[in-house]
């Protein structure tokens, strides 16, 4: 009886267990039915779409304007134990011995304060332009901007002091101006909008005609005090540059009365003699005249004016310039820095490395490389090459100054060599 039992028990397991077999089978069907018959799933690339637009939600949170690039600080050449070539003395001695961390060109005296020549600042940007570097370009101009115009009537100080960066005489000299002016002009040409050079040099140029307008011509520059401000009643010939004059001419219709009207005066200013310049026109009695109290007119002056007011293919006084200046040095083997216009061009047989170096960017201009060359070789015949000396490099020995003009207008000359092309 007990041995049924069992028998019967034990099937009652197995219905029960079949039962849950067939359960559990049913239930896992699909899961095996899809895997056999559709394989693995399918996945689906999808591809990148733009960015989903901000449009109708503005995030409260202010986006940086887009910053120009910094500027960073140049050091162009190597210390002075490794110079070999007077070049590289000359190029140590301005950009890294009279420069300033902060691009401050200085005038250093052996004795006294030093300053600097806001003709300095404009001279070492026409360099950076030379070389095509704007990173010294930006640095120079960034110094003049901050430092070196005056706030009220938006003209560059003839000088500031080199160690605190205050004024040193409210003036601004018209060549100081324009040389500023036309580096940035040049300097948008050369790189483009993105900086705004020319709007920069056109804020000057408008204070200029400010300054001016009452005569319609170029006068020396501005001079002022806590009271009120005196325009100079003489133009210099080396406060033009004609190239700038006439692309603000071209812009503004006061520049092209400007332009006219100095241009007359300008003209008078050269002797018919001689070929030479008188230094200056007397803007109130209507006449040429050579500086107040001296009777003899710069050399320096002369060219630079040449230099400026050449196109180098119609009027051309710089080529009557250069034939004086050759036919001195061919004769005497020097070129004075000054010539007495009252005794027919005399030179006063003094020397500057200043006229030197011009004559021979004039003559780069001009074509006539072999005289230019002759210039830089007579300049570097003084050039400093003892380490130990405060002026290390530099060209002028013999100006307490250091005559910075004459080193970085020397520098220039070297550089324009590089590319001069006799004319055949």
């Amino acid at each position: 009886m007990k041995k049924k039992k069992s028998q019967n028990k034990f099937w009652i397991y197995a219905l029960v267990a079949v039962v849950v077999i067939i359960l559990l089978g049913l239930a896992s069907g699909p899961f095996i039915m899809g895997y056999f018959e559709f394989g693995e799933p399918e996945v689906t690339l999808v591809e990148e779409k733009e960015p989903l637009s901000s449009d109708g939600y503005v995030a409260e949170v202010e986006q940086p304007e887009e910053e120009k690039p910094e500027a960073t600080p140049i050091v162009p050449v190597q210390p002075p134990e490794l110079h070999e070539t007077p070049e590289e003395m000359l190029e140590w001695f301005m950009l890294v011995h009279m420069t300033d961390e902060n691009g401050g060109v200085r005038n250093v005296y052996t004795d006294g304060r030093p300053y600097i020549l806001a003709e300095t600042m404009g001279q070492m940007m026409e360099y950076a332009l030379k070389v095509d570097n704007q990173d010294l370009f930006n640095i120079e101009w960034a110094f003049v901007k901050e430092h070196m115009i005056n706030e009220e009537y938006g003209l560059v100080y003839g000088s500031i002091w080199a160690d605190d960066y205050t004024p040193r005489e409210n003036e601004s000299n018209t060549d100081d101006d324009m040389r500023i002016l036309w580096a940035l002009y040049e300097a948008e040409e050369k790189w483009g909008p993105y900086y705004e050079y020319k709007t920069e040099g056109k804020a000057i140029a408008d204070q200029m005609i400010i300054y001016n307008q009452y005569t319609d011509t170029l006068s020396k520059g501005l001079t002022w005090d806590e009271d009120s401000y005196e325009i100079n009643k003489r133009m210099d010939i080396d406060d033009l540059r004609w190239e700038v004059m006439q692309t603000l001419a071209n812009e503004d219709a006061i520049w092209r009365v400007m332009v006219v009207k100095t241009n007359a005066q300008f003209l008078t200013c050269q002797d018919q003699s001689n070929g030479l310049f008188w230094q200056e026109y007397d803007i109130a009695r209507s006449r040429r005249v050579y500086p107040e109290g001296k009777d003899e007119c710069l050399t320096s002056h002369m060219l630079r004016a040449g230099m400026y007011y050449s196109d180098y293919k119609t009027y051309v006084p710089a080529t009557i310039i250069h034939n004086k200046m050759k036919i001195e040095w061919e004769t005497t083997g020097k070129i004075s820095s000054a010539y007495k216009m009252e005794n027919l061009g005399t030179g006063n047989g003094i020397e500057e490395m200043e006229t030197y170096a011009l004559a021979g960017r004039n003559a780069v201009r001009l074509g006539d490389c072999d005289f230019a060359i002759e210039m830089k070789e007579r300049i570097l015949l003084d050039q400093i090459d003892d380490q130990e000396s405060p002026i290390y490099g530099s060209v002028s020995q013999n100006r307490k100054e250091n005559g910075v003009e004459d080193d970085i207008d020397t520098l220039l000359l070297l550089e324009e060599l590089k590319t001069c092309q006799p004319i055949q």
